[in-house]
């Protein structure tokens, strides 16, 4: 892991993260992006399991909405859908780009 010295645009920033040593390549690229992407899908989730679990408990417990022993939920509905359609943005992303790789795999493999 490491990290690679800006280009001019991003002088202002901080260098970006790599994991992979050596030098910058679209299909290092890619691999990077499937890992990131594919860690950030389970990680949104289990925050929406766990959302939905804590709902099912208070309502399986027959408490109040304004008792204070129901449990407090991480998130609310409105952030529980947008993490879910995060989700699904992400991985049709990784599968849009994964299927450019392979095109041009293929075309390189022909010629």
């Amino acid at each position: 892991m490491r990290s690679v010295k800006p280009d001019k645009k991003e002088a202002r920033f901080k260098p970006r993260f790599r994991y992979l040593n050596g030098r910058e390549e679209k299909f290092a690229n890619f691999i990077e992006l499937t890992r990131d992407v594919s860690a950030g899908i389970p990680s949104c989730l289990h925050i929406i399991y766990a959302c939905e679990l804590v709902n099912e408990l208070n309502q399986d417990a027959d408490i109040d909405a304004d008792s204070a022993a129901r449990a407090a939920s991480s998130i609310g509905k409105s952030d529980s859908a947008n993490l879910y359609r995060l989700s699904l943005a992400a991985a049709t992303m990784l599968r849009d780009v994964s299927e450019e790789h392979i095109a041009q795999l293929n075309k390189f493999w022909d010629e």
